[in-house]
């Protein structure tokens, strides 16, 4: 697999176009928002729509929430306050950009009444830091770490968007999203102080139409499998499943992930041309099954003669229980132990995974059940971590008071 590092959405889509890639992730709405935008002539690309090249939907993988944020001193408390502020917009043909721009028209701000700033999210940090930015509207999701890792300092608030109503009407790609009290920060100063009502979009992975059905059918069937969602912490993927996955579609869906979300068989011959070859077809029909039935069996000769994939990975996962039953957690140098003991349950774990394709994740019982040993584990060892930090911090409150 040959990951491209992009600028957003926009030359995403001019990859996945022009052939330079299979996958793409694509915030809906933003070639719409963006075909006419000129914010920095020399930079802004406009998408060219090659029609030989049909890109396809394959799944929403999450709510991209729109976050305004300023710093908590800031005497912009509304979004009519950003008039006369430099406003962090995100990078050209970004996302954060598609969004940015219909939530100012929203508020009937101009480019001209503010400063417009195009900025990675590293620059935005920079900057925030030194004083030179005075807000950012940013589309991510909600576990994003950039977002964190601002909010958590209690440095910074959100504004809540007014009219939201109003603006999704006007922009259907926008649904309503509300950050629940204390998401970003639960000790003074909180944030969100309450709920906060914002707006969001989906999160869309896409394909060219001419990627294997196959391939995409094997990808739509990862995404959907629960151990994925949970391991990248998409909790709405994760609790919605399909109905989640398949929503907000703003292109045609590739045939091989309609076969994940509608298995179900389609008739594609008429009547008369299976009346007319019904001889043929069950000669082949009999061929073929006869062909299976020798490769069932072939298969089956050869897997009693080597050894389960899994059995290897059992060994070192019980090897791992055994080490860590030795580790009750009351000993500082415990910790460090059980932390090595977590890394490579997850490393097993992982490896596991890469080993196995799809339809073996998907169907074998037995890596389901290995996959749920080395929950349990994981949760076990992190119970005595937890035991472990509670008792140093014991200690160096009890040091604390002595002296």
């Amino acid at each position: 697999v040959k990951i491209i590092q992009t600028k957003g959405s926009l030359e995403n889509l001019e990859l996945l176009r022009s052939g330079k890639a299979d996958l793409g992730f694509y915030q809906p709405g933003t070639e719409y928002v963006l075909k006419d935008f000129q914010g920095e002539p020399d930079k802004a690309k406009v998408s060219k729509q090659d029609e030989s090249e049909q890109i396809c939907f394959i799944a929403n993988l999450y709510s991209q929430v729109v976050h305004v944020i300023v710093p908590v001193h800031s005497e912009i408390f509304k979004l009519a306050d950003l008039k006369g502020h430099r406003v962090a917009l995100g990078e050209q043909g970004s996302g954060d950009l598609a969004a940015s721009l219909p939530l100012l028209r929203h508020a009937q701000i101009s480019l001209n009444e503010i400063t417009p700033a195009y900025l990675s999210y590293e620059e935005i940090e920079e900057q925030f830091k030194k004083n030179q930015l005075d807000a950012v509207i940013m589309s991510v999701g909600i576990e994003a770490p950039v977002l964190h890792e601002l909010l958590d300092t209690g440095k910074y608030r959100i504004l809540e968007i007014p009219y939201i109503d109003a603006l999704t009407r006007k922009e259907t790609y926008f649904y309503e999203y509300e950050i629940p009290a204390g998401m970003f920060r639960r000790v003074e100063p909180i944030v969100p102080v309450e709920k906060l009502k914002t707006v969001a979009c989906g999160a869309h992975l896409l394909a060219r139409e001419t990627v294997s059905d196959d391939l995409i059918a094997g990808v739509t069937t990862i995404i959907l499998h629960q151990d994925f969602s949970r391991q990248m912490q998409l909790n709405e993927l994760y609790a919605q499943g399909n109905s989640f996955a398949a929503d907000n579609q703003g292109f045609p869906i590739h045939a091989g992930a309609d076969h994940v979300y509608n298995p179900e068989l389609k008739p594609f011959l008429n009547s008369e041309f299976v009346e007319a070859t019904e001889g043929m077809r069950s000669f082949i029909v009999s061929m073929l099954i006869a062909s299976y039935l020798l490769f069932r069996w072939i298969q089956k000769r050869r897997a009693k003669a080597k050894e389960h994939k899994l059995d290897r990975y059992i060994r070192e996962l019980l090897a791992i229980e055994n080490k860590q039953m030795k580790l009750d957690g009351n000993k500082p140098s415990d910790g460090p132990a059980l932390m090595i003991l977590l890394d490579e349950v997850t490393a097993l774990r992982q490896e596991n995974l890469k080993q196995f394709s799809a339809h073996e994740l998907n169907e074998d019982r037995a890596t389901d059940a290995f996959l749920e040993m080395c929950h349990a584990l994981s949760d076990k060892i992190n119970a005595k971590l937890l035991g472990w930090k509670i008792d140093r911090l014991g200690e160096k409150i009890q040091k604390s008071s002595d002296s």
